[in-house]
């Protein structure tokens, strides 16, 4: 539940957007306020996730919002705040944005009643994340003295580029970057004293969305790409759901008196060559890596973000990596110990709950259920270079070609499972 403090001196206009967001069943008003000085008392009473503010309020209906989303950032650094105006001038972004705070969102007041523009921003700034209305983001890479160049940069610099990454997609030097982007916020800021602050605040503001995009782009090597993405997004990614997913598990046969005969630098390459060589295709097909166990992968299709042919794309996957292991095994493995890995893999279709899970203190994303279990149990039904899988998921892709091979008793279950062997890529 995302807790939020909404400070509007307008009666009705409060009352209208309070309504609006008690609507969404994540978003609860757990205060609200009609002045600025009233909106910082209740935003350090309630500590809430996020603060939406007018942009001008009592006393003075100058930029109040504005003032009170600086001193809320600083104050609560955990406090995302959205502010609302009536006024379509980039200025008043800048004036927001400029001073290289993340956590913030300038929307225009019109995108109130146009769907859920107020609550992405919302569910945005709780995240971390920063939000600038659509008319001004194309007003501010738009200015009739901005060159091509510039907006090829502006759009690199809102992905979270760095220099060193703009450079390379530039084909030139990071100095040169470093000129450009100079040169674009000089314009921005414009001349005088005052505009050479806010330089040095637009660079303070890119450097924290580098810092944003690195801190994301890492956080994929150890969690799913898919969920991070989605949580970046501001969606419910985390919460349990129930989801029907194809599960696939594969292992090397025969791995462990193959390791016997290799030193323990020798194995960690060996597995490490493996393992990614699978991670592409996996990624290729739109899978979600679960996890890696030893030299066994386990991989999901249909979450966190579920789809219809999750079956198909899971078989699909299934034959590519046994062509890509083959290719593996034709290029050799640097030791006289190894002439080949043979993998086995198994897959499965049923319904899964899926989301966070764990306790104390920590938390991953997996999926869990007797699917899951069923799909661990027909990987070992597997031979070196086999795909077999349930018949739940060859029904549900009836392009590809499978031929039965009769029901297995997996271990844990009291009920048979019909396996087939999958035999050739889809027609």
């Amino acid at each position: 539940m995302i807790r939020v403090v909404l400070g509007e001196d307008n009666v009705l206009v409060r009352e209208g957007v309070r309504a609006l967001l008690n609507s969404y069943e994540d978003i609860d008003v757990v205060g609200v306020a009609e002045d600025a000085p009233t909106l910082l008392a209740t935003a350090a009473e309630h500590s809430p996730d996020v603060v939406v503010t007018d942009i001008k309020m009592p006393p003075s209906f100058q930029l109040e919002g504005i003032d009170c989303a600086h001193a809320i950032r600083e104050r609560h650094p955990d406090t995302g705040v959205v502010v609302l105006s009536a006024h379509d001038d980039e200025e008043y972004a800048i004036a927001l944005l400029g001073k290289g705070h993340s956590g913030l969102a300038y929307l225009l007041k019109d995108r109130i009643a146009q769907g859920d523009e107020l609550a992405r921003a919302i569910r945005e700034v709780r995240s971390g994340g920063s939000v600038v209305d659509p008319a001004i983001a194309e007003r501010l890479s738009g200015r009739a003295e901005s060159q091509e160049e510039d907006r090829i940069v502006l759009d690199m610099m809102a992905q979270g580029l760095g220099y060193e990454a703009m450079a390379a997609a530039l084909s030139t030097t990071q100095e040169a970057v470093d000129g450009r982007v100079t040169m674009l916020f000089r314009r921005m800021a414009g001349d005088g004293e005052a505009g050479t602050g806010l330089l040095g605040e637009f660079k303070k503001l890119h450097a924290a969305v580098v810092e944003h995009s690195a801190t994301a782009t890492s956080l994929k090597s150890y969690v799913p790409s898919q969920f991070v993405d989605a949580l970046a997004r501001g969606g419910d990614a985390a919460s349990q759901r129930e989801l029907e997913v194809t599960v696939l598990f594969s292992d090397i046969r025969g791995f462990s008196t193959i390791a016997e005969r290799l030193t323990a630098r020798e194995i960690g390459e060996i597995v490490g060559r493996h393992l990614g060589a699978m991670a592409e295709v996996i990624s290729e097909h739109g899978g979600t890596i679960d996890k890696f166990q030893g030299d066994a992968v386990m991989a999901v299709f249909g979450a966190p973000e579920p789809s219809e042919d999750h079956a198909e794309r899971a078989l699909h996957c299934a034959l590519a990596m046994q062509d890509r292991q083959r290719e593996l095994n034709s290029m050799g493995w640097g030791t006289d110990s190894v002439d080949g890995l043979h993998v086995g893999i198994g897959l499965n279709t049923g319904v899964v709950m899926a989301g966070a899970i764990g306790g104390g203190g920590r938390l991953e994303y997996t999926v869990i259920g007797d699917a899951v279990n069923v799909a661990q149990r027909l990987q070992s039904e597997a031979g070196g270079g086999e795909v077999v899988a349930a018949a739940s998921t060859v029904s549900a892709a009836p392009s590809v070609a499978a031929e039965p091979i009769g029901p297995r008793v997996v271990k844990g279950r009291e009920e048979p499972v019909e396996v087939f062997r999958i035999v050739g890529d889809p027609a």
